[in-house]
């Protein structure tokens, strides 16, 4: 158990110090028994959203508008070609917008029965500021980078020495209890 503090807390230094990937870059839906769960979810352009089958019915997962389509064979007449339980199925989405999507056997376009919907947001964006010269140009201000390549994190440093705290006084009291041993 001694040795294993130390190296959990690395961990979590390790991964608090790592560059993160967006909040809103993947999205995880639950396709139930005649239900998406949740109905709605979002995610930033490039964001994948991933549909995985738990129930029993057999699904599809299509796009009002056609752009992507889990089952293209699936119909109430063809239950072999649609998703079955355990099966998954992802999408990248490339731009912002609204898809709506549903189920081939148990929903229909417009939000009909079993149907969901997935929103794409642009990433957000910081104008540079403007500043007008003499003569009336205006000019750009370029902003000065704050990206994951700054530097690390104050909070990052705080725990990296809390865990070298921690692991000094762990080992000085491993160290202790061997000599009165």
């Amino acid at each position: 158990m001694r040795r294993s503090v130390p190296s959990l807390l690395l961990l979590v230094l390790v991964l608090l110090l790592a560059p993160h990937a967006s909040a809103q870059s993947a999205a995880a839906v639950s396709i139930q028994d005649n239900a998406y769960s949740p109905a709605t979810v979002t995610v930033d352009v490039g964001g994948t959203v991933t549909w995985t089958h738990s129930g029993q019915n057999p699904h599809s997962v299509t796009a009002d508008d056609g752009s992507f389509d889990s089952s293209p064979n699936c119909s109430t007449t063809d239950f072999g070609s649609c998703m079955e339980g355990g099966d998954t199925f992802s999408h990248t989405f490339p731009a912002a917008g609204t898809f709506a999507y549903y189920c081939r056997i148990h929903g229909g376009p417009g939000g009909s029965g079993m149907s969901g919907t997935v929103t794409v947001e642009a990433a957000p964006t910081t104008p540079a500021p403007t500043t007008t010269a003499p003569g009336g140009t205006p000019t750009v201000t370029p902003l000065p980078h704050t990206g994951p390549t700054g530097g690390p994190p104050v909070l990052g440093l705080v725990l990296a020495a809390a865990a070298t705290a921690l692991a000094l006084a762990t080992r000085r009291r491993s160290t202790r209890q061997g000599e009165e041993a």
